[in-house]
């Protein structure tokens, strides 16, 4: 009994995936429920022991981090501060179970089946992909992306704008294309904790990311692309060993690289363009962000990032934006240097973890610790149960499937 129960939750992992973005319900005009809203609950079905002392651990870092924007924040909109830091605290919430509990192994004999599933959820993602972008061609516009993004959890309307003026992306059963491609290389992270190589569902997942037309899911996908050739073949052994098959695959590589160039070249051009999505992501919240970094009074209380953006007066597109699409930005305006210092910490933690990857990269382990950090890039919707379930999936099937190394 306990071992069908296990096979069944587990399945489950992957088919979130696919209704991940999916509204069940609202509360409010601005916080849609789904069903990773009940994420913690979820958890519980693959939770075998809980480390108390972790888990009090990572609930006092949150606690103090809250206690630190309350006190120095200042406040511009007190209407949605509870709501907001609601949302913090229970992303806090899921972050601390996943890190602190001992999941349910994944016997051997199961691991054909789920890996089935998320094959068949990478299938029907990325068909659903290439539906769109060949009706995109064919017709100028997308009355697929608008059908769906009547069931997701935000409206797809600003994708469509962009459609319209002759833009091409994709967004799949996700409410942005950036958001998409997060979730294809969280998919593909968990297919590589089952520690088998998977050359056609590489593919796949990366013409679902290039399909999705996001600059941060191309770039993300060539470094761990890089990464994987060069811990497994930078060692003395495999140069002795495979000197040929590195060759042959780095060749492949950078012939795949050279017919990217003319978008990478374009998307890196953006980034000096005002009003565009590089810039409005990476380059326009600089200004905040210096801000935060050096004024007593740089600090923002949750709920008031509205407010704030807008008095930058950054252009996203023709309008004025009034959200942060970087995660790491949206940390630093909310806590200042703490979120500098953390993300030094962590990024030293990885580092030193590469140091002794090359010939024995377990199962893609630096790449997902370097994930989380690399995700902040994609969204500024860090603090949502959605966002939370990407990061937190791979994880759980890291312990699930016991791969004890840290």
């Amino acid at each position: 009994m306990s071992r069908s129960i296990k096979i069944c939750s587990y399945l489950l992992l992957p088919f979130i995936y696919l209704v991940v973005n999916v509204k069940l319900a609202s509360l409010g005009e601005s916080f849609p429920v789904t069903i990773v809203t009940f994420l913690p609950a979820i958890l519980f079905l693959y939770i075998e022991r809980i480390s108390v002392k972790k888990l009090m651990i990572a609930l006092g870092i949150g606690g103090g981090l809250t206690a630190f924007n309350y006190i120095f924040g200042q406040s511009l909109n007190a209407s949605k501060y509870v709501t907001s830091t609601l949302l913090f605290v229970y992303i806090v919430l899921i972050l601390a179970m996943t890190w602190s509990c001992r999941f349910k192994t994944i016997s051997q004999h199961n691991h054909r089946k789920i890996l089935r599933v998320f094959y068949c959820v990478v299938g029907i993602i990325v068909m659903l992909a290439a539906a769109e972008m060949a009706q995109i061609i064919l017709t100028g516009g997308s009355s697929l992306i608008e059908k769906i993004s009547k069931f997701l959890i935000y409206s797809n309307s600003y994708v469509l704008n962009f459609i319209s003026f002759g833009g091409k992306r994709t967004t799949a059963l996700y409410f942005e294309p950036a958001f998409f491609a997060l979730a294809l290389i969280s998919i593909w992270l968990s297919i590589k904790q089952f520690g088998i190589k998977t050359p056609k569902i590489d593919v796949m997942i990366l013409s679902g990311i290039v399909l999705s037309g996001s600059f941060s899911g191309v770039m993300t996908f060539i470094l761990f692309y890089l990464l994987e050739w060069a811990f497994q073949y930078l060692n003395k052994n495999a140069i002795k060993k495979k000197l040929p098959l590195a060759i042959i695959s780095l060749s492949v590589f950078l012939v795949g690289l050279v017919f990217a160039f003319p978008y990478i070249a374009t998307r890196l051009g953006d980034l000096g363009t005002e009003g565009s999505s590089s810039y409005y992501r990476i380059i326009g919240p600089l200004a905040m962000v210096g801000y935060s970094l050096s004024n007593i009074d740089g600090v923002v209380r949750f709920g008031s990032l509205y407010e704030y953006v807008a008095s930058f007066g950054i252009f996203n597109g023709a309008d004025v934006g009034k959200t942060v699409d970087n995660g790491l930005y949206l940390l630093i305006i909310y806590f200042s240097w703490f979120a500098v210092l953390l993300t030094i910490w962590y990024m030293w933690k990885v580092i030193k973890m590469m140091r002794t990857a090359f010939g024995n990269n377990e199962n893609f382990r630096v790449q997902l610790w370097l994930f989380t950090p690399l995700s902040l890039f994609f969204t500024g919707s860090i603090f949502s149960p959605e966002y939370a379930f990407l990061i937190v999936c791979p994880f759980i099937l890291r312990k699930a499937l016991n791969i004890t190394r840290n």
